[in-house]
Formats: C-alpha cells, structure tokens, sequence
C-alpha cells in the first residue's frame, strides 16, 4: 500500500512540472492564458505540497491502522467452540451416602434429604480413577477427625447435631456441602439436606 502511496506522489510532481512547462509555453504565446495557467499551477502545486508532507505521517494514520487491524483479523483464527463431548467430559463420580436404614448414590450437583436425628456417613466416592487414596470428601461444617482436620470425611458418622450451622449453604441453616477432591482439585459438589 505504501508503494502505491509514493507512485501517486511521484505522478502528483510530474503533472505539476508539466503545468510549469506549459504555464512558460503560454506566457510566449498569450499573456492572459499564462496567468489563468499560472494561478491553476499554483493551486494545483499547493495541493501537491500538502499531500507530500501527509505522506511521513501516513504511517500513523488512522487509515493505516485501519488496514492493519483488518490483517490481524484474518490472521487471527476462529474461536474454537467447545463441543458438547468436551462440556459432558466433566469430572464423573458418584458418591454413595448410607445411613442406619438405607443406602443413597449421589451424582455431581445432586442433593440428598434426611430427617435431622438421622446418622449418615459417606461410604465412599465412586470416581473414573482407580487410585481411590487421593480422593476426598470433606463435608463443610463437620470434621470427621476430631484431632486433625485432614478435610476427609468418608467413613465418619454425622448427624445435624454434629454440623457446625455457620458453614450451611443456606438461610436455613440446614442445607451442607459436601465437597469432592482428588488431592487438591476439587472435582464437584453434592449436598446434604436436613429436614424435620
């Protein structure tokens, strides 16, 4: 583009020499075309000499910049979609919740219902990796360990007594996250209702 810039400088110059050459060829012939000649010369040379000094300062222009945005779009690649498969390979575990009486699977997200005075414990977390050691289950609000809070609570009995109610999830200070991890990467959350 800025060769083309130059090119049409140097075609503005020699236009504006021939109006010179032909401005002098007049002014031997008639005088009153030489200055109608001259006067169109100078214009004609003003606007020459304001396009030439445009010219250090089109590097700059906004025209310019215009023009290198619309290079960096087409180099820029399309935004990669994610596709459904990548959204569904989500973290997949199920934890497995039992009480005195009966046995409960939960899946990410999914929230379990028992009465206040009803002792449960995680079983255990149900995950695409054999290596279950690394795989915690830390109810928030309640430690399985007394002595050292290791945010493990699978195999440990609680009730809603046993919470502590700042750590619930909701207003009614009845409803408690469990938290699924593998090391330090939380993998998702299922949830603990109580009800009367």
């Amino acid at each position: 583009m800025l060769e083309r810039v130059f090119l049409f400088s140097f075609i503005n110059i020699g236009l504006l020499l021939l109006l010179i050459i032909l401005s002098v060829i007049l002014l031997k012939i008639n005088k009153k075309k030489f200055i109608f000649g001259a006067v169109i010369t100078v214009i004609y040379g003003g606007i020459v000499l304001y396009y030439l000094c445009l010219i250090p300062q089109y590097s700059c222009s906004v025209i310019q910049k215009l023009q290198k945005e619309e290079i960096m779009q087409k180099n820029i690649p399309a935004p990669v979609k994610e596709s459904t498969e990548a959204i569904q390979k989500s973290p997949d575990f199920t934890v497995i919740i039992t009480t005195e009486d009966s046995t409960f699977t939960l899946a990410p997200e999914g929230e379990l219902e028992i009465k206040k005075g009803t002792k449960f414990k995680i079983e255990k977390v149900v995950y695409s990796t054999n290596n279950t050691e690394n795989i915690k289950a830390d109810i928030r609000g309640f430690a399985g360990n007394q002595r050292e809070n290791d945010l493990q609570d699978i195999g440990y009995w609680a009730t809603y007594k046993d919470m502590i109610k700042k750590y619930a999830v909701n207003e009614e200070k009845n409803k408690f996250e469990i938290e699924i991890k593998e090391d330090k990467n939380v993998l998702g959350k299922v949830y603990i209702k109580f009800i009367d």
